[in-house]
């Protein structure tokens, strides 16, 4: 699950997916107790997708992370903002008389 995933999920969502997610990481480490399991990475794994799905509860506790919908708006008025610049600095050297050349010898 990626970061933009898990930002899109509801705070109930992202509650739940955590319990769900803790509930598997002790199944996996209790298999892996018992008796090696095929894939010893799948741990690590585990325990990766955690700890990004209590990063982002810490994050919204604290206020830091806004939900993902919150997050993409600013970012297409800027992107905006750049293409009105960038057509405003075409339009203005096109506009403009080039700089005479140095004679050269």
């Amino acid at each position: 699950m990626e970061a933009v995933e898990i930002k899109k999920l509801s705070d109930k969502e992202l509650n739940e997916k955590v319990g769900n997610e803790k509930q598997m990481l002790v199944k996996l480490n209790l298999q892996h107790a018992v008796s090696p399991i095929e894939n010893p990475m799948r741990v690590r794994a585990q325990r990766k997708l955690l700890a990004r799905l209590l990063t982002e509860v810490s994050a919204r506790k604290k206020g830091v992370n806004t939900p993902a919908a919150k997050v993409e708006a600013p970012a297409a008025e800027v992107k905006k903002e750049k293409v009105v610049k960038a057509k405003a600095a075409y339009t203005k050297a096109k506009t403009t008389k080039p700089k005479a050349a140095a004679k050269t010898k």
